[in-house]
């Protein structure tokens, strides 16, 4: 098997999907309406630069490969443009619903602002870290962290939370630099814990 560290190509979004649609659905709307809503977190991942990568295995003698994993980061202040993305793609669904997907857009710029406040300049933000295939995520994080290193780059920063596998950084060497419980998305019967990660590159 042959792997490759290439572009990340915005076709291979579905993909993405079909991981964190389970993972990350809201409680409203039809099946539609949470395919978009995920959409749209991802999309508030993506950021306008150049660091958006895709592993991709290609078996021998085979010219169409195998999307496995994505990993996107951004600089402190980097601009992403999903909220274009939203006001086309949105206005199918009710206010209600679009309402929805605001709390989640609202949750993601101030988990981001926190995660960028403890960053410096030679530091590095991962946004988006996705994998379709066991070990595959591990191979491209790992790789892009030593060119990130070769780059320049001092730490590596990352928030997440509770319904993602956190635990997975904890198990690899992460700092956890800040725990807190985000309110708006806790119930009587549990908190949502969000959790903002560093590691020296």
């Amino acid at each position: 098997m042959n792997s490759k560290i290439l572009p990340f190509e915005m076709k291979n979004i579905p993909q993405i999907l079909d991981v964190v649609v389970p993972l990350w659905s809201p409680p409203a709307g039809d099946d539609e309406f949470r395919r978009f809503n995920v959409e749209y977190i991802v999309r508030n991942n993506i950021f306008e630069n150049d660091m958006r990568y895709e592993l991709v295995d290609f078996a021998e003698n085979e010219s169409a490969g195998e999307f496995c994993s994505c990993a996107f980061f951004t600089k402190k202040g980097g601009v992403c443009k999903a909220l274009e993305w939203y006001e086309r793609e949105s206005k199918k669904f009710s206010e209600e619903l679009r309402a929805s997907s605001k709390m989640s857009r609202n949750y993601i710029e101030y988990m981001d602002e926190k995660t960028q406040a403890l960053m410096n300049e030679a530091d590095i933000q991962l946004t988006l870290y996705v994998s379709r295939k066991p070990g595959a995520g591990s191979r491209l994080l790992n790789e892009l962290c030593a060119r990130l290193k070769n780059s320049g780059y001092k730490k590596l920063y990352l928030w997440t939370d509770i319904e993602c596998n956190w635990e997975w950084y904890v198990n690899h060497g992460y700092e956890l630099m800040e725990e807190e419980i985000y309110e708006q998305f806790s119930s009587d019967d549990e908190d949502y814990k969000t959790f903002i990660f560093r590691k020296a590159l």
